[in-house]
């Protein structure tokens, strides 16, 4: 009898099959994983953002401030910017878009803050919108609730209005 030993090409063969068999289960477990970490990953951007404004509010000028104006609540898009809308605020201006942030696999749920509703800071740190023509309490913690576009997961940040702390829960 003769010894027959395996061919460069079966080899090649044989990895082939398996690399393709690993890439059918792993790439679609990959892809579920990363859309279900979406909200948590926009949640963690935004709780940053609000930092970034209350930042920008305290260092700019007097009656500056600084606003989240959401663009698109599903998919989520919103611009942060120096100055608050003259519409809201006639001391002030929208001002330069200090970061616009897309999320195309996130929605921003039913809240306070929403596409009319633009979040303003104050140059104390403090935060506030208007709704239907009022100032809402400052004495409040509003939630942002971010889900992923298809149902699934929802992650909070949630922002006191009158210190402008914000919180990852």
């Amino acid at each position: 009898m003769r010894q027959r030993g395996v061919t460069l090409v079966e080899l090649f063969v044989v990895i082939a099959i398996i690399t393709v068999l690993t890439g059918l289960v792993v790439v679609p477990a990959y892809r579920s994983y990363i859309a279900a970490r979406g909200p948590s990953d926009a949640a963690q951007v935004l709780a940053e953002d609000l930092a970034l404004l209350k930042r920008a509010a305290q260092n700019g000028h007097s009656n500056e401030g600084a606003s989240l104006i959401i663009v698109s609540s599903d998919p989520l898009v919103y611009r942060c910017h120096r100055g608050r809308p003259s519409s809201v605020d006639p001391n002030s201006a929208l001002g330069a878009v200090l970061v616009e942030r897309r999320f195309p696999d996130v929605t921003l749920e039913e809240g306070p803050i929403g596409v009319s509703t633009p979040l303003l800071f104050a140059s104390n740190g403090s935060a506030q919108y208007v709704s239907g023509g009022v100032p809402a309490s400052q004495h409040a913690t509003i939630a942002f609730a971010l889900g992923q576009r298809h149902g699934g997961r929802i992650a909070h940040v949630d922002l006191n209005l009158f210190t402008g702390a914000v919180s990852v829960p």
